[in-house]
């Protein structure tokens, strides 16, 4: 819970700034600092990792890199609120291929329903309203994406007991193609104290924090608990996006109408009611069917 709202925070403070000239340096700040975490713990990232860890590392790397331009983006052209229920899709979508094979079950049948109502309400909060923001839609679609590739690589890496290692060298590859990107369309007139001292908090709040937190997190509990978890997101950023409107820290189009907030409010009820649901052992399984406590199986 206090990583999505530290990371809600920190989008909010991006919001007045163009999503790619913000990126590379909130990409850099959470990295950087992450790194010399690493380092005063006793934990260097600077080692010899095997192929396996290298995979995930370049995976983890590209998208930490398209997530810290689309998801800002997508933040300014919707709202903090809209692409977080957006990006509830990206973390529901965890272990789907485990849940599709137990769908015959009880517990599996839950969850696949569980996902059908989170993408209802999305679409009610993407329902048409005029002109069709598709370039925001297609933003918060690839920042879901990004979500669940961040989940299940670092749960990935707990396997190799290198998750901070890890997730630590890939955000540090993240941020140079970053910058590559930045000076080549918009040469070196975007830089500013203004916009680095605000994209270097963003990075903290964004980068740092929720790395540490979802990594402790998954050693105490699954990719599939973790991700049901970071569903709550909806709801906690747009509570920050209402909050910094009202105190004129935001832009009015951050502000979310009754249908919105209903429709937010449904994504995070499922999200709840999911994550609620108890796995059944191996032993409560026989040909793809949950039986209850009181029948006998034949």
């Amino acid at each position: 819970m206090a990583s999505l709202l530290s990371a809600g925070i920190g989008y909010a403070f991006t919001t007045g700034f163009p999503a790619l000239e913000v990126a590379p340096p909130m990409q850099s700040a959470g990295a950087i600092a992450l790194c010399v975490l690493m380092l005063l713990a006793g934990r260097s990232p600077i080692r010899r990792y095997r192929s396996a860890m290298w995979v995930l590392i370049g995976r983890l790397a590209g998208g930490n890199a398209i997530g810290a331009v689309v998801y800002p983006f997508a933040v300014q052209r919707l709202t903090l609120g809209t692409v977080a229920a957006f990006v509830v899709i990206g973390y529901l979508s965890v272990g789907i291929t485990r849940i599709w094979r137990m769908r015959a079950t009880a517990w599996g049948f839950k969850h696949l329903c569980g996902r059908v109502l989170v993408l209802g309400g999305v679409i009610m909060l993407n329902r048409p309203q005029g002109e069709i923001e598709v370039v925001g839609i297609l933003c918060a679609a690839v920042s879901a994406w990004c979500a669940w590739n961040t989940v299940t690589v670092l749960g990935r890496m707990k396997k190799h007991g290198q998750e901070d290692q890890g997730a630590t060298i890939a955000n540090l590859l993240a941020a140079p193609p970053l910058f590559v990107a930045v000076f080549a369309l918009r040469g070196g007139e975007w830089m500013s104290w203004g916009l680095f001292s605000v994209a270097g908090l963003a990075g903290l709040l964004t980068l740092l924090l929720p790395v540490l937190l979802m990594n402790a997190a998954l050693r105490r509990s699954s990719e599939l608990d973790v991700a049901m978890m970071q569903s709550l997101s909806s709801p906690i950023h747009a509570l920050v996006a209402q909050v910094g409107t009202a105190m004129g820290a935001l832009a009015s189009n951050q502000r979310l109408t009754f249908g919105e907030w209903a429709a937010i409010l449904l994504v995070a009820g499922a999200a709840i009611g999911v994550s609620s649901l108890k796995e059944p052992s191996d032993g409560m399984l026989h040909d793809g069917k949950q039986h209850s406590g009181n029948g006998r199986r034949r």
